[in-house]
């Protein structure tokens, strides 16, 4: 099963993020640059930029698999409350989740694992539930974990520390949700403001070249052109910084 962490792409994805950035660079070279040397050396930026995107594939997931998780405390409080220990809610929280969510969502790949570890391989819960909480890098996934461990240990009321520790990570995931909905015009209000420089070069170039000729010759306006490609990746990766949080605690 895979680490949460970490995303390695397919050979299909692979190939669909290089028809796409391939294309993409040296069409922002040829804009900026207007010089097939220059656009090559740009297209090579794809390397270095597969990991960045492997990165945000990688938050994506981590998010679907926050999000499911919610979903599956609903089904694991229910199933607490008529007596069922964690096996069989794990066993009845994979039914629930294959009603909801496709064969490859992680949530149910996860459960379907661990009910396989746990009924076939005959492995112990606590250690099927902590490398799931280890691999899913997700605070709120670990937390519930180390509540229902001291539970067990503890001899406590399973039903309500259930009970309180899924409500408690269900509005902290409901919240973070919310947030994220209320930034996500930002998000787009950024992106449209990173594509207006190339657009506007783009302009300039098919109604006025002659305007933004000085741009393209010599080394002082490769210079410029570098100087605003660089502040156009600043402005990109500050504008996913600020739009980009965790609810903590």
């Amino acid at each position: 099963m895979p680490d949460y962490n970490s995303y390695e792409m397919t050979p299909k994805e692979t190939r669909r993020y290089c028809l796409v950035a391939v294309p993409a660079l040296l069409l922002a070279g040829q804009v900026f640059y207007q010089s097939p040397v220059c656009s090559a050396l740009l297209a090579l930026l794809a390397l270095p930029c597969k990991r960045l995107y492997e990165r945000r594939l990688a938050e994506k997931r981590r998010s679907a698999l926050a999000i499911s998780f919610r979903d599956l405390l609903y089904s694991l409080s229910a199933s607490f409350s008529t007596g069922r220990q964690m096996p069989e809610a794990l066993k009845e929280g994979l039914t629930a989740m294959r009603l909801i969510y496709p064969e490859s969502a992680p949530i149910v790949r996860e459960l379907a694992h661990m009910t396989a570890r746990i009924f076939e391989s005959r492995d112990d819960e606590a250690s099927v539930l902590d490398d799931f909480a280890n691999r899913s890098c997700s605070e709120d996934i670990r937390n519930f974990v180390d509540a229902y461990f001291i539970c067990r240990r503890t001899g406590g009321d399973m039903e309500a520390m259930v009970v309180k520790a899924s409500a408690l990570i269900i509005d902290k995931i409901e919240i973070q949700k919310e947030l994220k909905t209320l930034t996500a015009q930002k998000r787009m209000e950024a992106n449209i403001l990173l594509m207006l420089p190339a657009v506007l070069l783009l302009f300039l170039q098919l109604f006025s070249p002659d305007y933004i000729a000085a741009l393209y010759e010599g080394a002082a306006g490769r210079l410029v052109m570098t100087a605003a490609l660089g502040l156009m990746a600043l402005s990109y990766a500050w504008s996913l910084r600020l739009t980009n949080f965790e609810i903590r605690g």
